[in-house]
């Protein structure tokens, strides 16, 4: 047994390394982080220690400080606006319900037991929502890593972080975010879009983006975080980020891509095409380049 799982992590590297030459080939500025746990919590990873903006990826983990403080009928009336549509304002409802920023990070580190992830400040609507020691010189102080966002929803997949109810209401959340990418332009539904319908529809996920009309490049990026789950109800959970290239269609395809082609391996499911038309192929209709992206 021993051998396999060393046989499994070295070719799963070797597919971490594939992915990584084809993202420097499409969008040679991209960085790219990718983070597979197996039920174990063994972690398979390709700059998954590395730390990244954390934006709307880690409003699942506030959701579940949340639940944990307030319950279920307090927090499902923010639920759909904040993970499904990713609502920004609601994100902010979220931490207020967990007991503002300090408690979220205090659920994530000592609940959740994710070291490397960090809440400083969600000002939406509230500027008084910082962190106790906040930095004003460092306003996107919010941190996360692969390993942790993919380790979260393993914990929550397993049922290790909440009580049944408030683990079912939110694992329900997620199952009901968008499984797919209904036009070139969508954003949120970019891990499960090239899986076999039967797998997406089963799995669970919560993407974050800083999207081009938003900020500078060095911050634009896609994140997207779940659990696969397989039609023999095995599973796994995966986080994929691609940040700072120059054309963020591409940003989206490669994550789109990466995790057709993890699930294909994890699977053994080499029958199932993840490629697309298309792939590599920067369209200037769908996203602007970088140096044409309006400030808002």
């Amino acid at each position: 047994m021993a051998s396999l799982a060393e046989e499994f992590h070295f070719v799963l590297a070797e597919e971490f390394e594939f992915l990584a030459e084809l993202s420097t080939e499409w969008n040679p500025d991209a960085q790219i982080s990718i983070a597979v746990v197996l039920p174990d919590e063994t972690v398979h990873g390709y700059e998954d220690l590395e730390s990244r903006i954390s934006a709307s990826a880690v409003k699942p983990l506030w959701a579940a400080a949340a639940l944990e403080a307030a319950g279920v009928e307090a927090v499902r009336p923010f639920a759909y606006s904040a993970l499904i549509l990713s609502d920004n304002l609601a994100g902010g409802r979220l931490i207020d319900l967990a007991g503002g920023v300090d408690a979220v990070n205090a659920w994530t580190w000592n609940v959740a037991r994710l070291d490397d992830t960090r809440l400083e400040a969600w000002r939406f609507e509230d500027p008084n929502r910082v962190a106790g020691n906040f930095r004003p010189e460092n306003p996107l102080g919010n941190r996360t890593t692969m390993a942790d966002l993919a380790l979260f929803f393993a914990r929550l997949y397993k049922g290790e972080l909440l009580d049944p109810d408030e683990n079912a209401a939110l694992q329900q959340w997620l199952l009901d975010t968008s499984h797919s990418l209904n036009s070139p332009r969508d954003l949120d539904g970019v891990l499960l879009d090239r899986l076999p319908l039967e797998v997406a529809e089963a799995s669970l996920h919560k993407a974050g983006w800083l999207r081009p009309n938003c900020c500078p490049a060095e911050y634009r990026q896609m994140i997207d975080a779940g659990v696969i789950v397989l039609p023999d109800d095995s599973w796994f959970a995966m986080a994929i980020m691609s940040a700072r290239g120059e054309f963020f269609d591409l940003t989206n395809q490669w994550v789109s891509l990466a995790a057709c082609r993890i699930y294909a391996f994890v699977a053994d499911d080499h029958e199932h095409f993840c490629g697309r038309e298309g792939d590599g192929v920067h369209d200037p209709e769908i996203w602007p380049e970088a140096g044409t992206s309006t400030q808002p």
